[in-house]
């Protein structure tokens, strides 16, 4: 099958099978709801938001992840203080949100937890309500969680406490457990959130596929995430009925060609069911979406070491960043993000020329139900020939 006809074959499956909002505007067509939210190093806090939304709202997103001061490790077993959080109720409380519509409060994953210990779980429920109620006062959609451990990672069978004595199997029932514990800890706070995940099972493509049950098994207990799969089973155990769990496929980050954005929803919509549960493949439908990763440094050579961005001109960077917005977000259910490190949107510092023309160029190609208008492929190639 060629390129075209590859394209246009995964085009129609999306179109079947996607799961989207729909929303109809006061004078148009329907249009599918898609949201682009911005997320990196120059993530805000409330404060920040509260003194300065409405310029922050000038830039082409429809929300933000922010953090808290209080903090965010919600899976460490030390007890969080109410009282360092009053400040960040009262901030966010109190921001005037309009066109940002969609805004989550992060939480981090990286712990020294014991997954058998009751009385961290304890703690850890509290944690997660303390930072969860931050997102109701705040009137976000959800959290964003970065399952990525910086520190003690939480999902590396090879690292828990109780290796000598339990199998990797017992770990993963109770990681489920834990799972199911951690979600409906959200919610009490948080009813029907939405739930971004930096990444999800799009982690795991070369386990996502037809093998032997007991070689993915053995592999699962090898990979350093081995066990983030069963925390996610247990999330759909207790999800409630409008909650949802979107894959935000970190990998997109690198993309180079728009074969991938489809392929990429496959394996999150279809393959990932190979480290689902078959009893949870209902709820895998109704509450599991699809997401979508930017990363502006890349396409733009901001990075300390070279990437493809830096053999492009000034005048390609912007098409290669703009081409991805578009299918990230043709190909999303509902939310793309847009990470970023070595610049600044909310203050202008270092952001690249060019960057942000492309991204509502991008949008509003998309509004208007246009096709992008420009092949990307000859581009890259060009780029790559480049010493």
């Amino acid at each position: 099958m060629n390129r075209t006809t590859l394209s246009g074959a995964l085009a129609l499956m999306l179109a079947i099978t996607a799961t989207a909002w729909c929303r109809e505007p006061v004078n148009g067509p329907v249009m599918l709801e898609k949201k682009l939210i911005e997320y990196g190093w120059d993530v805000p806090t409330p404060d920040y938001i509260r003194a300065n939304i409405r310029e922050m709202e000038k830039k082409p997103f429809d929300g933000l992840v922010f953090k808290l001061k209080g903090g965010g490790n919600v899976l460490d077993p030390k007890p969080m203080d109410a009282a360092q959080f009053a400040e960040d109720y009262e901030h966010v409380s109190n921001i005037a949100w309009e066109t940002f519509t969609d805004n989550f409060v992060v939480m981090w994953a990286a712990s020294e937890q014991d997954w058998f210990n009751d009385d961290h779980w304890r703690v850890i429920e509290g944690n997660t309500g303390l930072v969860a109620r931050a997102a109701r006062l705040g009137k976000c959609v959800g959290i964003c969680f970065d399952p990525e451990p910086y520190g003690k990672t939480p999902w590396n069978y090879a690292e828990v406490a109780h290796m000598a004595e339990k199998s990797f199997d017992e770990y993963r029932a109770q990681v489920r457990m834990r799972g199911a514990q951690f979600m409906r800890a959200v919610q009490r706070e948080l009813p029907n959130p939405q739930m971004l995940f930096l990444y999800q099972f799009a982690l795991f493509d070369e386990l996502c596929r037809p093998s032997d049950p007991a070689a993915r098994a053995k592999a699962m207990e090898l990979h350093p995430y081995g066990l983030y799969p069963a925390f996610l089973n247990g999330m759909l155990d207790a999800a409630d009925p409008a909650a949802t769990l979107t894959d935000g496929n970190e990998n997109a980050y690198y993309y180079e060609s728009t074969e991938r954005y489809y392929e990429a929803y496959h394996r999150m919509k279809q393959n990932a069911r190979y480290l689902v549960d078959p009893a949870l493949w209902s709820a895998y439908d109704h509450h599991g979406l699809a997401g979508s990763a930017l990363y502006v440094d890349q396409y733009f050579g901001l990075r300390a070491d070279p990437v493809l961005g830096n053999k492009m001109t000034p005048e390609e960077r912007p098409k290669w960043f703009e081409h991805n917005v578009y299918y990230a977000l043709k190909t999303t259910d509902r939310y793309a993000w847009c990470y970023s490190e070595r610049m600044n949107w909310w203050t202008g510092q270092d952001v690249p020329p060019g960057a942000e023309d492309a991204v509502r160029s991008a949008r509003g190609k998309l509004s208007k139900g246009e096709s992008l208008g420009f092949d990307l492929a000859p581009i890259v190639a060009e780029a790559k020939q480049r010493p």
